[in-house]
């Protein structure tokens, strides 16, 4: 008699490349006639971003630009900025080709380094980490059933999340925005910063619909003499369409979002007066889409008539438990004392850094948010102070002992106030976005072969005295003595599988 084998396929989020390449930015930056003397440095920085990525063969390759912003003082003490690209171009060698995968590229800047080797000229020495990653949704099978030659199956009932779907949509975003009639026009931009904040998900016939809304900040020097600095927040929002055809309405979804290209760039107005901030950005959604479904699986095997032989691969199952989508208010009072600030001229934010851990029934997110302050001290001179303020979120979960989550936080609004003790009251607006799921390991039967040739050997009596010690499952005796887990629960009239007490059994053996 031949075994009739059942296998069912679980779709798995499958990483087959991460890693990251180095790109080195060396340069010398000479200032244009129309810009003041150098001084005195105050902050060197390097924005990234990524213009195209394509995926062909073993090969990725991602083009990108890294803005250098020289940020310093002239001999007055005037705060100037000046910008110069830095176009790049790298790609990583694949161990294959992957069929059905999709790449994501990011940037960012792991040091940077800056000197002004004369009164015009800066020598600028940094270095990127381009991270090349290929994705997709990898179908892992495994059997579910076997029936025949006596084979006998120890199953287990999980609930899943089966993974149908695994895509990625960029879209760009672009405003044309008034600083106002109130406000002096638009001088040299000292710092942009950008976070998308999803507020919704949708799905509607095989489509997945992004609700959100990009909150941008801008801090520019104004045109005037004055040399003050000036800040616009917006806020401007999106409604994006990602196809995907195998999502039905009962899914769930996670989107994860990140920008890859940033700009603003001042605009005239009819006055030819630099009175609009022209914002472009670029967002890449990656979507992961989840089916809830009652899976049972094969974590033991044997037969009570031929020998064997059988696979157990470890595999991953994951539920998606619940969603975060939540916002909190981060505040926190920054030393800047040992300055002796007089006034603060400007502040600027950074991507909050976050992570997660368990703390019995609850699930902890905290943070940091980097602050770069410039202040003028005591003797008029702009300094740069950079600190940063802490965050701490918790919510309450079911299953602590299993529960994870890889949170995302984006930065809504923000301000900051200095107050007569030399400290900073700085505030802002988070929004945490996270996928709190239980992950489980199991050990599952993948192949499964009959040795036809290969009858059992060492026959025992038809009928075996066994004294149970307690804390043995019936499985466990039912294999060890070549039978069936119904035939011994038959035989001693048992009402489960588990015996937690001494006591005699009756072993019929096949």
């Amino acid at each position: 008699m031949s075994v009739e084998l059942t296998s069912r396929s679980i779709g798995q989020e499958e990483t087959y490349y991460d890693n990251y390449v180095e790109q080195s930015v060396d340069c010398d930056v000479t200032l244009p006639d129309y810009c003041p003397d150098i001084m005195r440095i105050i902050k060197c920085t390097v924005s990234t971003s990524i213009t195209g990525s394509k995926l062909i063969g073993d090969r990725a390759t991602a083009d990108g630009n890294a803005k250098i912003r020289i940020i310093y003082a002239d001999e007055k003490n005037k705060v100037f900025c000046y910008d110069q690209d830095y176009p790049f171009s790298r790609y990583a060698e694949l161990n294959s080709a992957f069929d059905d995968a999709f790449l994501s590229c990011s940037a960012k800047t792991e040091y940077v380094n800056c000197r002004a080797v004369s009164k015009r000229r800066i020598d600028v020495h940094g270095a990127l980490s381009i991270r090349f990653r290929v994705l997709g949704n990898k179908s892992k099978s495994l059997i579910s059933d076997a029936c025949g030659d006596g084979i006998q199956l120890k199953r287990k009932g999980l609930d899943i999340d089966d993974i149908v779907a695994v895509t990625t949509k960029s879209f760009e975003i672009s405003q044309a925005e008034s600083v106002g009639d109130n406000n002096a026009g638009i001088g040299k931009i000292l710092d942009t910063f950008a976070s998308p904040i999803l507020h919704e998900t949708k799905i509607i016939k095989g489509k997945i619909l992004l609700k959100g809304e990009l909150a941008v900040r801008v801090l520019y020097c104004s045109d005037n003499s004055n040399n003050e600095t000036c800040t616009l927040c917006i806020n401007i929002p999106f409604n994006e369409i990602v196809e995907a055809a195998t999502v039905t309405d009962d899914c769930k979804v996670d989107v994860k979002m990140h920008i890859t290209r940033l700009t603003a760039e001042p605009k005239t107005d009819n006055d030819s007066e630099y009175r609009y901030m022209n914002i472009n950005a670029e967002i890449l959604a990656q979507v992961t889409a989840y089916k809830n479904q009652s899976i049972n699986i094969v974590t033991d095997a044997y037969s009570t008539e031929n020998e064997i032989n059988a696979t157990y691969t470890p595999m991953d199952f994951q539920l998606l438990e619940s969603t975060i989508n939540e916002s909190i208010v981060c505040k926190q009072s920054l030393d800047v004392s040992s300055m002796k600030p007089q006034k603060l001229y400007a502040f600027s934010v950074s991507a909050p850094e976050c992570r997660s851990r368990t703390e019995g029934d609850r699930i902890i997110i905290s943070g940091k948010v980097p602050v770069n302050l410039i202040v003028i001290d005591s003797e008029g001179v702009p300094v740069l102070c950079e600190r940063e303020a802490e965050f701490d979120f918790s919510r309450i979960i079911d299953d602590e002992n299993s529960a994870c989550c890889m949170p995302r936080t984006s930065l809504g609004g923000c301000s900051a106030n200095l107050m007569s003790d030399g400290r900073i009251d700085f505030k802002a607006e988070l929004f945490i976005n996270a996928a709190v799921t239980k992950n489980v390991r199991e050990k599952v039967l993948t192949s499964l072969e009959v040795e036809v040739d290969k009858g059992k050997k060492d026959k025992k009596p038809s009928v075996v005295i066994y004294f149970c010690s307690g804390g043995e499952s019936v499985w466990d005796i039912a294999r060890r003595y070549n039978t069936t887990v119904e035939d011994i629960m038959q035989e001693n009239e048992l009402s489960a599988d588990y015996l937690e007490n001494k006591r005699m059994l009756l072993i019929p053996v096949k």
